[in-house]
């Protein structure tokens, strides 16, 4: 009998889920204003696997195999980028990949190797579009509702992205030279403990009571997306391999943590009520800026 993905979940080690402190982003500007934060990478830094990655690579395939299109998808023509990302991965992994997913397709099977969510951007008319991706962690996001979109179009729900990000955004995918690698983080809050959180599912959870840091501490997590993109090489040269490994973490966990605390509470007081919302704190600002602030003064709830 196969283990699903639920019980897999609930025996994944606390570690496995936990965020390095160089994942995190600096703190937001003063005055606010949204920036790209990408800075370069060494190459030997790139998708290193972590010691406890192996039960979250388990709990990838169970899910990849439970939910099928919903979480990995790739539109015609992206078998030679798939391959060539497949290449990339073996001599890292130190293993060879699995016998082929039920899609055949080589990203499918890069997915089911790695921690990461990985994602296929095609960049040749210079409008980078979304064409595949295996995605066990989305943040409140459907794939089948981003493939084949341009950034604009996958960023909708960002505050300030069209007029503030988008234009900087398309240069930069469209100027990523190859063994040029870029990482740069993204965080939320939310109340569900789930690390498979597509749209449809998790939204409706958002708005239970939390009034005191305790409450805060007691029910919310915190999400901590660290991406890395890279320019494929030949013969996949016009596709842009961006990855995500999220850690996600009860909020609680920040308390042995007072630097990244101050930095997120920085962040959460200077932010917009739309960028709020759209991170999940809106509705819980007080307490939890009431929470970091402690950690942040190295006190526990």
């Amino acid at each position: 009998m196969r283990t699903s993905p639920e019980e897999l979940e609930a025996a994944l080690p606390a570690e496995a889920l936990r965020a390095d402190d160089a994942w995190w982003p600096k703190p937001a500007p003063r005055p606010f204003r949204h920036v790209v934060g990408a800075r370069t990478l060494p190459p030997q830094q790139w998708l290193r696997p972590r010691p406890l990655d192996a039960p979250l690579v388990r709990w990838r395939r169970a899910l990849l195999d439970a939910e099928g299109e919903r979480a990995f998808a790739a539109l015609p023509g992206t078998e030679v980028a798939g391959q060539v990302l497949l290449d990339l991965l073996r001599p890292m992994l130190g293993e060879e990949p699995d016998p082929p997913s039920p899609s055949g397709h080589p990203l499918d099977v890069a997915g089911r190797l790695v921690a990461e969510d990985l994602c296929l951007v095609d960049i040749g008319d210079g409008r980078p579009r979304l064409v595949g991706a295996s995605l066990a962690m989305p943040n409140r996001w459907l794939l089948a509702e981003k493939l084949g979109q341009d950034m604009v179009g996958i960023h909708v729900p960002v505050p300030g992205y069209a007029d503030q990000l988008s234009a900087a955004v398309d240069k930069f995918l469209t100027s990523l030279r190859e063994n040029r690698i870029m990482t740069r983080a993204n965080w939320a809050i939310t109340d569900d403990p789930r690390l498979y959180q597509p749209a449809a599912d998790s939204r409706a959870r958002q708005g239970i009571r939390v009034r005191t840091a305790q409450e805060a501490a007691e029910a919310l997590h915190v999400r901590v997306e660290y991406q890395t993109l890279r320019l494929l090489p030949a013969p996949a040269r016009n596709s842009v391999l961006f990855t995500i490994r999220t850690a996600h973490e009860p909020l609680s966990a920040l308390a042995d943590r007072p630097a990244v605390a101050a930095d997120l509470a920085s962040t959460i007081e200077v932010m917009p009520a739309a960028d709020l919302e759209y991170k999940g704190v809106l509705p819980y600002r007080e307490p939890v800026l009431a929470l970091l602030q402690q950690f942040s003064n190295n006190g526990r709830v």
